[in-house]
C-alpha cells in the first residue's frame, strides 16, 4: 500500500519564495516608460509608510497636446498688442510735432497718465475678499460687470453665464443648482445650451435629449478630425455633423424648477451651402428655415412658449451644428460647457473668431473656468508648469470674451487612501495655489471650492452623506447643490456690497451738490411761482414747490 506523499515542505518553500519575490520587487523604484508610469509596490504599506516623493517640476504631468497651440496664440496676441502700441506711439509723436498754433492745452489726459505711469508704477490694488471669493481686478473689481448685470433687474435681455469645465460639472452637476437658485432670485427659465448631439446626453438629467444621424467631433481629438472641421470648434468642445435626415429632439423636464419650458430657442450653426432646417415646436407648430449660405456662425431665434423642440436637417452638406439654447427674454440664463478629461488646455483647440462671434451672440456677463481636477496626481505637490499654461488659457478667454467677468473656480477636495483611510490628496493645496496665482497674474476672480466644501477631508464627509461618488473625486447633485449655494451666496454678498457702494456715492454726490447752494440760491429742480396778495398787502409772497427731495 502506497503512503501519501507529504508536500508541506514544498508548500513552505513556495510561500517563502513568493514572499521574498514580493519583498524584492517592492524595492524597485517607480519607473516611467514614455507616458506610462509603473507605481512602486509596497506589500507592507499598512506597516511601513513610504516617504512621499514629489515629482520634479520639470516633469510634464498633464496633457500637453494643445500647449503648442496655446503658445502660438499667446505669441500672436503679443504681436498684435505690440503693433497696436507702435501705432499709438506714432500717433502720440505726430501729435507733439509743433504747429502754427499752440495745441498744448488740448493734450489728452490719457497721454498725461501714460507719461506718469512710465515714471512711477502705482501700488498693486488691494484684493477684494467676499467669503470664499478673491477678486484680483486691477482697475476695480473684475466681477463688476457681472454684478452690474444682476443689479439691472429689469434688463431687456437675460444675465448670461457660461461655465467651462471638465467632468466635475458633467451632467449639469453644480450648474443646474446655480441656474435654479439665480432664476429663483432674478427670474428667467430654460436649461441653456444643449449640443445637437452628445455622447453623454443620457447622463444629463436637466433635459430630455435624443438624436439620430449625427457624428459628434471632440475638440480633444481635433487633430484626428477631418481637416475642414479642425478650426471650427467652439468652447462647447464639440461639433455636430448631420447626415441626410438627421434629427434631434429636446424636451423640458421637471427635474429642476424653471427648465420645463422656455420662451426663446436659439439654434446656433454654420451653413456653408444650402441646408434646410425643419423645426417642430411642441409637436404642433412646424416651421421651415433656409438660412443664407456663408462661412460665419449663424443663429435662428424662435420666440414662442416652448416645451419641446424637434429639428430635422435636409441637404446637410456644409452644415456644422453647435447647439440649441433654451432661455427666457430676461432673468438669468446659464450654459454648461463640460469637456470630459479637459485640463483647460483643450480650449486652445477652439477657434478664437468662432468663440468671439458666438460670445457676441450670447453676450456673456460671466465666464467661469472650472479645471484642474484631471491634472492632479498624488505624486505631484507643486504645479508651476500648469500655472504658466493656465495663465495663457485665462488670457485667451479674455481675448475671446472681452466684455465678460471671469472667475476661476478652484479644485474641490479630493481624497486618496493612506494607512487604510481616505484623506485629502496632498496635491490639492498645490493645485489651488497654482490656480490662485494664475487668477492673480491675469487680474480675474478666484473662488476657493475646497474651503467652501469644508476644507481638509471634506470629501470624506461628502461621500458619507452620499453627496459625492465613491471615487472620492466627483460630486453628485446633492453635493453640487451645496457648492452652488455657497457660490451664489458669495455673489449675492458681492452684489449687495456693490449696491451699497453706489448708494454711498449717490449720497455723497447729493451732499456735495447741496453744498454749492446757500440759502439765497435756488435749489435745482424747484419751481417758483409768484402770487400777489390782496391789494392791501405790504409785500409779495413767494410760494416754492420743492421737487428735489426724492430721487
Amino acid at each position: 500500500m502506497n503512503r501519501k506523499q507529504d508536500y508541506t515542505g514544498r508548500s513552505f518553500l513556495i510561500a517563502v519564495f513568493v514572499i521574498l519575490f514580493l519583498l524584492g520587487i517592492s524595492r524597485i523604484p517607480k519607473v516611467t516608460f514614455g507616458k506610462t508610469t509603473l507605481k512602486k509596490i509596497n506589500i507592507l504599506s499598512d506597516l511601513i509608510q513610504d516617504e512621499h516623493e514629489p515629482v520634479p517640476e520639470t516633469n510634464l504631468y498633464f496633457d500637453t497636446t494643445f500647449l503648442a497651440e496655446g503658445e502660438a496664440l499667446e505669441a500672436e496676441a503679443r504681436a498684435a498688442a505690440d503693433s497696436q502700441a507702435e501705432k499709438q506711439t506714432a500717433q502720440t509723436v505726430q501729435a507733439t510735432v509743433p504747429h502754427t498754433r499752440d495745441d498744448s492745452r488740448h493734450e489728452s489726459s490719457a497721454e498725461v497718465q501714460r507719461g506718469d505711469s512710465a515714471a512711477e508704477q502705482p501700488p498693486a490694488p488691494a484684493v477684494e475678499r467676499i467669503g470664499f471669493l478673491e477678486d484680483f481686478g486691477t482697475d476695480g473689481p473684475s466681477m463688476l460687470h457681472f454684478y452690474d448685470a444682476l443689479l439691472k433687474k429689469e434688463g431687456k435681455r437675460p444675465v448670461r453665464i457660461a461655465v467651462l469645465g471638465d467632468s466635475f460639472i458633467e451632467g449639469d452637476i453644480i450648474t443646474a443648482d446655480i441656474r435654479e437658485q439665480l432664476q429663483d432670485l432674478y427670474g428667467g427659465g430654460g436649461v441653456g445650451f444643449v449640443p445637437f448631439s452628445s455622447p453623454i446626453a443620457q447622463f444629463r438629467g436637466t433635459v430630455r435629449h435624443t438624436f439620430d444621424g449625427w457624428t459628434t467631433l471632440d475638440v480633444k481629438n481635433a487633430r484626428q478630425a477631418p481637416e475642414e472641421y479642425r478650426d471650427k470648434f467652439f468652447v462647447s468642445g464639440s461639433l455636430c455633423i448631420p447626415d441626410e435626415g438627421a434629427s434631434v429632439q429636446m424636451k423640458g423636464v421637471m427635474f429642476r424648477k424653471h427648465i420645463d419650458r422656455a420662451s426663446v430657442a436659439r439654434l446656433i450653426f454654420t451653413n456653408r451651402e444650402r441646408t434646410t432646417i425643419h423645426v417642430t415646436i411642441n409637436d404642433t407648430i412646424h416651421k421651415v428655415y433656409n438660412p443664407e449660405p456663408g462661412p460665419e456662425v449663424q443663429q435662428i431665434d424662435i420666440h414662442t412658449p416652448i416645451r419641446s423642440l424637434e429639428v430635422r436637417i435636409a441637404n446637410p452638406a456644409g452644415f456644422i451644428g453647435y447647439g440649441i439654447v433654451f432661455e427666457n427674454k430676461n432673468g438669468v440664463s446659464l450654459d454648461n460647457y463640460s469637456i470630459r478629461g479637459n485640463s483647460g488646455l483643450a480650449l486652445f483647440g477652439t477657434n478664437a473668431a468662432v468663440n468671439a462671434r458666438i460670445g457676441a451672440m450670447r453676450g456673456y456677463d460671466l465666464i467661469i473656468l472650472q479645471y484642474g481636477l484631471n491634472v492632479m496626481s498624488a505624486d505631484v505637490l507643486h504645479y508651476g508648469s500648469y500655472e504658466k499654461a493656465f495663465i495663457k488659457v485665462i488670457n485667451y478667454m479674455k481675448r475671446c470674451f472681452p466684455n465678460s467677468s471671469i472667475l476661476v473656480m478652484g479644485v474641490c477636495d479630493r481624497s486618496t487612501q493612506r494607512d487604510g483611510e481616505f484623506v485629502t490628496m496632498p496635491a490639492v493645496r498645490g493645485m489651488i495655489e497654482a490656480q490662485r496665482n494664475a487668477a492673480r497674474e491675469t487680474g480675474v476672480a478666484f473662488w476657493n471650492t475646497f474651503e467652501a466644501m469644508g476644507g481638509e477631508n471634506s470629501m470624506v464627509e461628502f461621500v458619507r452623506k452620499n453627496w459625492a461618488a465613491k471615487d472620492y473625486t466627483h460630486l453628485g447633485y446633492a453635493g453640487g447643490k451645496f457648492i452652488a449655494g455657497k457660490l451664489v451666496g458669495n455673489w449675492m454678498q458681492g452684489v449687495e456690497a456693490e449696491q451699497q457702494r453706489r448708494d454711498r456715492i449717490e449720497e455723497e454726490r447729493r451732499k456735495n451738490e447741496m453744498l454749492h447752494y446757500n440759502r439765497n440760491d435756488t435749489i435745482p429742480g424747484t419751481i417758483e411761482t409768484e402770487t400777489e396778495t390782496d391789494s392791501d398787502a405790504d409785500a409779495d409772497t413767494t410760494f416754492t414747490t420743492n421737487e428735489f427731495a426724492q430721487p
